[in-house]
């Protein structure tokens, strides 16, 4: 499998620190989306965000983001932007990620990530995620969502083979390209990288979840 880390955990909405990991992902070189598609997007509620990405992660959310272990996927979210604490090495320093939450069926979250697992791009990619709200707040504000990898294909099926084990789709989507040998898949139409979000919705077995928690960090 390929590790496609985002910056953002929900990417939500890109969250600040939502990891997606799999190989036959849709990456794009540069964004297909731009802050003027949320125009008629849902409205993430700004705040602390909990990405739900580690069933085994348990700890007191009530606490600070700072204080918060690396599995548990926190984020104080705001339009177009998620900050998060990094924790690669020595004092957890804040980091801001920018996304966009792109409007439509089904909305898209689109953020930039960092690629490993043997593929070279030649800039960091946007990976894109499909998502659906599964709670609003009085004002029409998302509170709850689910979201899910937008992939090139139906997924390959399960090997042991390791010269298989990072292959992409067998039946590539219509309006994506994949190059021979290449685990993840590309596209210049927003159509087609939307298309592809809704068959992808069945194909996620457990799709991740986001949760709104407070409108404040402050303690």
């Amino acid at each position: 499998m390929i590790r496609l880390s985002v910056s953002i955990r929900l990417g939500a909405v890109v969250a600040a620190a939502v990891l997606l990991a799999a190989c036959n992902v849709v990456v794009t070189k540069t964004p297909l989306f731009s802050p003027a598609d949320e125009t008629a997007a849902a409205v993430l509620r700004p705040g602390v965000w909990r990405f739900d990405t580690d069933p085994e992660c348990h700890f007191d959310d009530r606490t600070k983001l700072v204080s918060w272990p690396e599995c548990g996927g926190g984020a104080l979210m705001k339009a177009g932007d998620a900050a998060f604490y990094e924790r690669k090495s020595g004092e957890p320093v804040l980091t801001h990620q920018d996304f966009v939450f792109a409007a439509g069926d089904p909305p898209i979250l689109q953020a930039r990530v960092s690629l490993a697992g043997g593929v070279t791009m030649e800039s960091l990619p946007y990976i894109y995620a499909g998502v659906r709200a599964t709670k609003t707040d009085r004002g029409g504000r998302i509170v709850a969502l689910r979201f899910w990898p937008v992939q090139c294909g139906p997924p390959p099926p399960a090997t042991a083979d390791p010269k298989q084990a990072n292959a992409g789709t067998r039946d590539l989507l219509p309006g994506l390209t994949m190059k021979p040998g290449d685990p993840v898949c590309t596209t210049g139409s927003q159509d087609a990288l939307r298309l592809a979000a809704r068959a992808s919705e069945t194909w996620s077995p457990k799709p991740l979840s986001a949760r709104w928690l407070r409108d404040s960090d402050r303690r």
